[in-house]
């Protein structure tokens, strides 16, 4: 009997959100025929988010270590590694040069790359195929795009982190909590994304007065606990901080089990996006029609248009273009914010 098993190699390293976003890629693939094995090169750093409390992967996982090892060492032991595996198909859908470095030790008989408007860092010197211009100019859409130039056209994302028994359990004993959970995740990977510590705690004060619990999430970054805690001073009710307590799976169990979150740009804001928890994106340095939360649109507060119109002195912007002022978010009114929280709650809260 022939095997018509198409094997796929997707690389993807970092960052965490964009991560998250590909494994809506990778479950779409495998979801849209059996005959669909998927290998996935991503930073080691992000790799724990994809395997379950068991030990379980849930894609086969390459892990490259670039933080500590370097590019150079990085290269050979992935080399090593994939000496004797052969792939139908790269879909390289990250663009650094160094991604593309690592690419050439992958042997694949088809190596995709993004189209020219997205392609860099001359990515187009190490494929043989590049997709289509996708209309839609979300990351995520571009992903789909690598899908459909394999010939499964149509797809949709869909995300299953196969959360277990005992991590939604401990997920449960972290919350320990009956009321509605309305968890703030303050921080991005970049400080110049963060909104104000003045508005998380409005906000966070404005959602208890409501009836939610408030939990506030973030990684061990010194950083990220000193904005948490900062919120957390201003506070007058005792909120449940939670930053720097939890692994990457239980930071999923715990936004799993959330009914609301608002954060700006960051790995949170698509990992709740992911899981189907609405949430309020703040944007104001990207554009949010690039990188907002995929299935949440309609309640994210920019004002990423009107800052970049500023900068540029006109009205039509290019969809990649990057604001430059470091005090943008600073412009996001609480009042707005709180019309989102509000158009949050009544669509897909309230009974």
């Amino acid at each position: 009997m022939q095997n018509n098993t198409r094997n796929i190699c997707v690389l993807r390293l970092s960052a965490l959100g964009d991560c998250i976003n590909a494994y809506g890629l990778i479950c779409a693939m495998k979801k849209a025929s059996e005959n669909i094995s998927v290998s996935w090169v991503i930073d080691s750093r992000f790799a724990s988010l994809f395997v379950d409390s068991n030990g379980n992967e849930l894609v086969d996982l390459i892990k490259a270590d670039i933080k500590n090892q370097g590019i150079l060492k990085t290269f050979v032991s992935l080399r090593k590694r994939l000496k004797h595996k052969r792939y139908d198909y790269l879909l390289n859908i990250q663009t650094s040069i160094k991604a593309s470095i690592l690419s050439l030790c992958i042997k694949a008989k088809t190596k995709i790359g993004y189209d020219k408007q997205r392609s860099r860092e001359g990515q187009r010197f190490f494929v043989n195929k590049i997709i289509d211009t996708p209309q839609d100019p979300h990351v995520l859409s571009g992903f789909l795009s690598f899908a459909k130039s394999i010939g499964l056209d149509e797809i949709k994302p869909v995300w299953d982190f196969c959360l277990t028994k005992n991590e939604l359990t401990k997920a449960e004993e972290l919350l320990n909590t009956d009321k509605k959970v309305f968890c703030i995740s303050p921080a991005s990977a970049k400080s110049i994304k963060n909104w104000t510590v003045d508005g998380y705690s409005a906000i966070a004060q404005y959602a208890h007065e409501k009836g939610f619990d408030v939990v506030l999430l973030g990684s061990n970054a010194e950083k990220e606990k000193k904005l948490c805690s900062d919120i957390e001073s201003k506070l007058s009710f005792k909120c449940n901080n939670l930053c720097g307590k939890t692994s990457l799976r239980e930071l999923c169990a715990v936004v799993s089990k959330s009914s609301l979150v608002l954060s700006p740009d960051s790995a949170c804001m698509h990992l709740a996006s992911a899981q189907n928890i609405p949430v309020i994106g703040l944007f104001a340095i990207h554009n949010p029609n690039r990188v907002g939360a995929y299935n949440f649109r309609d309640i994210e507060v920019s004002v990423y248009e009107q800052e970049a119109a500023k900068e540029l002195k006109e009205d039509n912007v290019s969809w990649r273009y990057r604001v430059k002022n470091e005090n943008a978010m600073k412009n996001i009114s609480i009042s707005d914010v709180k019309k989102a929280f509000d158009l949050a709650v009544s669509k897909y809260i309230e009974v």
